[in-house]
C-alpha cells in the first residue's frame, strides 16, 4: 500500500509535541517543537495532517495516560496518517514497551507493503521503518528511560531529605499562607481555617462550613470557591498544625516524633489530632449525628411507645399561639408506629433548660475528676528503648537490618501513644471550656451547635404519649442522661 497522499500529493504525517515542567525551564515549549517539526516536514516535502499535543504529561511514568499519543497510534493504524515527526525520541516516548507497540505497527505495515515514515528533528537516524532505525530507537529510549529513573530516584531522595529537615515541599502556597514565602500566615485566611476547625469540633457539618465560606465570598488563591471536600482536605493536612507530610502521610523522625516544619502553624497539634479522630470516628459510624435539620431534637427524640426516632414536621398555624412544628413518630412503613406526636416548642424549652441546669454540674464533675493520662510512663519507656537501639546502631554494636526490625513496631507504638496523649489533652480542654457560658451564648449558637450541646448531656429524649390531653406535661418527657 502506498503512503497516503494529500491534495498536493505529499505524504500525510502527524506532528507530536509534548511538554513537561522541566521543558518549560529549558524553553522547549510546544510552540517551538511544532515550529521546528513543521520546518523539518517542509524540507522533506511532507504535509502535516494533524498536530498531536500532550501538555504537562510524562512520557516516563507508566500509569500516565497520554490521550493524544494514543489517538495518534489509532490514526496511524486507521490510515489517517502515514507517519510521525517528533522533536526528539524522548518527546515521543521514554517507555520501551510503548516504543515496541509502534515498532510492531511499522513492521506490520512493512509486511503489508505499506510505506510509513518516522523522523525526529534532533536526530535523523531514528527511522522506525528501517531495521537500523528501530535498533537506534530502542537504544535511545532505553537510555532516556534510565535517565528518567535516575532523575526520579534523585528527586525522591531530595524530597525525603527535605521532609526530614521539615523544609517546605514544592508547589503553590496553600490557602492560609503567604504566596511569596509560603511560610508566613495571611491573617484573614488563617482565621477562617481556625474557625472551621473550631466549628467542626463544635458539631457543625462540613457542608455548613462550606456554605458559610461561600456566603462570605472566601476564595482560594486561584480564585475558586471552596466546597466541603476541599475544606476537609485542608484541615486534615498536618501542615495546618506545623507538621510535615511526605507521600500523603504524617512524616515521623527516628524517634517516632512528627517532624515540625519551618512554617507558621495555624492550629495546635492537639486540635489537629482531635479533628482527625473525630473524622475517623464519623467514618466508622461512631459519634455520627444527624445535623441536617432545622430542629433541636430531630433524631434525638424517641417515641415512648415503640422507641423509633421521631422527626420534626412544620405545623399549620391556626393562631399566633399555635405550635410552629411538632415532633412525631414516623408511620409503620418508615419504621415507627405513628402513635405519638407532640408540639415542638415546649419540648425544646424543657430540654434547653435541662441542658442549662446540667452543664454546670457536668463541668464541676469534669473538673473534679480531671484524670491524668495514664500512659506517660509507658511512652517514656518506649522512647528510652528507641534511644538505646539508636545509640547501639550508631556505635556499630547493631546491624542496620536488626535496628530496623527492632524499631519498626516501636516507632508505630510511640506514634500511637503521642496521638493518644494529644487527643486526651485536646478533649479535656474542649470539654472543660464548653458549657461555662452556654446560657449567654445559646441564642448565638447554630442549630448544629445546640444539638451538639444537647448530645453532650443526653443520649436521647423519650417522648411518651400525652397523659393530660392537649396540655403539655413535663412528666411525659424523659431525657436519658449520658
Amino acid at each position: 500500500m502506498a503512503a497516503r497522499r494529500g491534495s498536493s500529493g505529499a505524504i500525510q504525517v502527524g506532528i507530536y509535541t509534548r511538554i513537561s515542567k522541566d521543558d518549560e525551564a529549558e524553553g522547549l515549549g510546544v510552540a517551538r517543537q511544532e515550529e521546528d517539526c513543521r520546518l523539518h516536514c517542509a524540507a522533506r516535502g511532507w504535509e502535516v495532517a494533524k498536530v498531536y499535543e500532550d501538555n504537562d504529561l510524562s512520557a516516563y511514568k507508566r500509569k500516565t495516560v497520554r490521550p493524544e499519543f494514543r489517538q495518534m497510534l489509532e490514526d496511524l493504524k486507521a490510515g489517517r496518517i502515514d507517519g510521525v515527526v517528533a522533536w526528539d525520541i524522548d518527546r515521543f516516548t521514554r517507555q520501551p514497551r510503548e516504543l515496541e507497540a509502534w515498532i510492531d505497527e511499522y513492521e506490520d505495515a512493512e509486511r503489508r507493503k505499506r510505506h510509513l515514515v518516522f523522523d525526529s528533528v534532533s536526530a535523523s537516524d531514528i527511522d522506525l521503518s528501517t531495521e537500523n532505525g528501530r535498533v537506534i530507537a530502542r537504544i535511545k529510549v532505553t537510555i532516556a528511560n534510565k535517565s528518567s529513573a535516575d532523575t526520579s530516584r534523585r528527586t525522591k531522595r531530595k524530597h525525603l531529605e527535605l521532609a526530614a529537615q521539615g523544609k517546605l515541599p514544592g508547589g503553590r502556597a496553600p490557602y492560609g499562607w503567604n504566596r511569596e514565602d509560603r511560610r508566613t500566615l495571611v491573617p484573614e485566611e488563617a482565621e477562617n481555617l481556625r474557625k472551621a476547625v473550631k466549628d467542626f469540633l463544635g458539631g457543625i457539618r462540613w457542608a455548613s462550613i462550606a456554605r458559610e465560606w461561600r456566603e462570605k465570598g472566601v476564595r482560594s488563591h486561584s480564585g475558586g470557591l471552596f466546597d466541603d471536600s476541599k475544606i476537609k482536605r485542608m484541615l486534615m493536612n498536618p501542615r495546618i498544625c506545623g507538621y510535615r507530610m511526605h507521600q500523603g502521610e504524617l512524616f515521623l523522625d527516628e524517634s517516632g516524633e512528627p517532624v515540625v516544619g519551618d512554617w507558621e502553624p495555624i492550629v495546635t497539634p492537639d486540635d489537629w489530632y482531635l479533628l482527625k479522630e473525630k473524622v475517623r470516628r464519623e467514618g466508622e459510624g461512631r459519634d455520627v449525628r444527624d445535623y441536617a435539620t432545622k430542629y433541636l431534637l430531630s433524631g434525638i427524640a424517641r417515641c415512648g411507645r415503640c422507641g423509633a426516632k421521631m422527626r420534626a414536621f412544620p405545623s399549620y398555624r391556626k393562631s399566633k399561639t399555635s405550635s410552629q412544628f411538632r415532633y412525631a413518630c414516623p408511620g409503620k412503613n418508615d419504621g415507627g408506629c405513628g402513635g405519638v406526636a407532640r408540639a415542638g416548642e415546649p419540648v425544646d424549652r424543657l430540654i434547653r433548660n435541662a441542658v442549662f441546669l446540667s452543664s454546670d454540674k457536668a463541668l464541676a464533675n469534669v473538673r473534679e475528676r480531671a484524670p491524668e493520662w495514664t500512659k506517660e510512663e509507658q511512652l517514656a519507656s518506649l522512647e528510652r528503648d528507641m534511644a538505646e537501639f539508636k545509640q547501639a546502631w550508631q556505635e556499630k554494636r547493631m546491624s542496620a537490618a536488626r535496628y530496623i526490625v527492632l524499631t519498626e513496631d516501636l516507632e508505630k507504638q510511640i506514634a500511637e501513644l503521642h496521638r493518644e496523649r494529644s487527643l486526651h489533652r485536646a478533649e479535656a480542654a474542649t470539654f472543660a471550656t464548653g458549657p461555662i457560658d452556654i446560657r449567654e451564648r445559646w441564642e448565638k449558637l447554630t442549630i448544629e451547635q445546640q444539638r451538639a450541646a444537647v448530645l453532650k448531656v443526653f443520649r436521647a429524649v423519650v417522648i411518651r404519649p400525652a397523659s393530660n390531653g392537649p396540655i403539655f406535661d413535663p412528666a411525659d418527657i424523659e431525657p436519658v442522661l449520658r
